[in-house]
């Protein structure tokens, strides 16, 4: 008997639980970022892509758009980084970087890869089979060729028996349309490139190139949001946002050059000036006078009492704050009554360091499973952990002009039965002269912001936000937040 009501109290406590696990917000026009397979998937289906070079052109095009020239990002073991963090996190790579996560993408598809390393000029590239025949893709040069006869994306192996293929590839219409070689590269060089490489076997899916694995280890981009938190991404960049030290986190090439010309991705982009990091904020309050809030804290010897959490002996309080995105840097706010003291772990509760109120930067920045533990014998009468994270904008469910139907989902559909899942989107419409041929922001007027809040009654949940201009939207920021009932 004893057994049986220790198993129905754990029980009981676990279902109390109100976190939102895979707290998902997607959109019709935009690609799910959150899986290998449903970035596939969403750029097959948003492209109409039918034969298998229009899939291999459709990744390329979204690579282009969720990735821009920058340094390698690097993170301390035991982290590391693989494409969804890449994709999610960072959106910037040099070359191999970048050709690992279309590497993931295309062997996401079926598609066997390899690498070939270029000594004149130094560049990494990767090609992929299809049909029976390699197919070279350079996301990095921004460059692909279509054979002679315009029937297939060349190889690097057939630019070498004919280096017309790419020597005269944009007189004869036979390169990307929009941003071809946008920062400066030349067809000669790819030509000698590829004469400098030699084919390799076909890599293993979890190889990569320098710092970027080949998938990702111990990461995903799912959400888990607790009650009394809230997640806002914005569109735009704060100083010492950028978590990797030693870059700026700024397109190496400026002034909009990889998209000014681009008619598809220059209108979303061209808002925000050259392509950079971006930040978010995310705030965490719990209110101990709601029971949704206090079912997230790991407690130990204490409960709410009188909105504080009263300790019973030695107490300590446990607030699981994992995140997909990293902490660039935090401000940390507890109050006791009584003694108390702080301290965080940036590993999810395998190590521990003493922390103080304030500035907490240096414990969590480009950490993702940051714990907080408080020990108390009085009580814990408030905590609140103010945060800047970093992300991709490029890779986020962004609005178009016109009809947008938003999905939020989570992992098992559930609505917590004490908390209130709300999700915000912040915009401006945007209008631009008819006749641009340059997207760099020149002539575009925008309206006051706009801000879209909806609380989800049921799971999943769908709306729909009709965006006005005739160019896609300014986003201000999407945000995702867990209150307590």
């Amino acid at each position: 008997m004893r057994l049986l009501l220790v198993l129905f109290c754990a029980l009981s406590a676990a279902s109390a639980f109100t976190a939102a696990d895979g707290f998902k917000v997607t959109t019709d026009r935009t690609v799910d970022s959150s899986s290998l397979e449903s970035i596939v998937s969403d750029v097959v289906r948003l492209s109409g892509a039918k034969t298998n070079d229009e899939k291999g052109i459709a990744i390329y095009n979204y690579l282009n758009q969720v990735l821009f020239h920058n340094a390698y990002p690097n993170e301390k073991a035991p982290q590391s980084v693989g494409p969804l963090k890449v994709i999610n996190v960072y959106g910037w790579g040099l070359c191999g970087g970048q050709h690992t996560v279309m590497k993931a993408l295309f062997e996401t598809a079926g598609w066997p890869v390899r690498y070939r390393g270029w000594s004149n000029p130094g560049h990494t590239t990767v090609e992929t089979q299809y049909d029976g025949k390699w197919h070279y893709f350079d996301v990095f040069l921004r460059a692909y060729y279509w054979t002679k006869d315009k029937q297939t994306i060349a190889g690097q192996d057939d630019i070498n028996a004919d280096p017309s293929i790419a020597l005269d590839g944009a007189k004869d219409g036979r390169v990307p349309k929009d941003s071809y070689l946008a920062c400066g590269d030349e067809a000669a060089g790819v030509v000698s490139g590829c004469k400098s490489s030699k084919p390799t076997g076909v890599y293993k899916p979890e190889q990569g190139w320098a710092s970027v694995t080949g998938r990702d280890v111990n990461y995903s981009p799912l959400l888990t949001l607790r009650s009394g938190a809230a997640l806002r991404l914005e569109w735009a960049g704060v100083p010492d946002g950028m978590v990797a030290l030693g870059t700026k986190g700024v397109h190496t090439c400026p002034n909009l050059k990889d998209v000014r010309n681009d008619p598809v991705l220059g209108p979303v982009f061209e808002h925000y000036g050259t392509r950079n990091y971006s930040n978010g904020t995310f705030v965490y309050a719990p209110n101990f006078a709601k029971s949704g809030d206090v079912a997230d804290i790991e407690l130990t010897n204490a409960k709410a009492t009188d909105g504080k959490l009263a300790a019973d002996g030695a107490a300590s309080a446990i607030f699981k704050l994992n995140l997909p995105y990293p902490y660039a840097k935090a401000t940390l706010a507890a109050e006791f009554d009584g003694e108390g003291k702080l301290s965080i772990s940036p590993d999810g509760g395998k190590t521990w360091q003493g922390a103080q109120n304030g500035d907490v930067s240096a414990l969590v920045r480009q950490r993702y499973d940051v714990w907080i533990k408080a020990e108390f014998s009085g009580a814990l009468k408030s905590l609140k952990l103010d945060a800047v994270i970093e992300h991709n904008r490029g890779a986020q469910p962004f609005l178009y002009n016109g009809k947008n139907t938003i999905t939020v989902s989570t992992k098992d559909n559930k609505l917590p039965a004490d908390s209130v899942l709300v999700v915000t989107y912040a915009y401006q419409e945007a209008t631009s002269p008819s006749a641009k041929r340059q997207f760099n922001g020149k002539g575009v007027t925008y309206s006051d912001t706009k801000t879209v809040s909806k609380e989800v009654t049921a799971l999943p949940f769908t709306f729909d936000i009709e965006v006005g201009g005739n160019t896609p939207p300014k986003m201000m920021a999407i945000e995702r937040a867990i209150r307590p009932k």
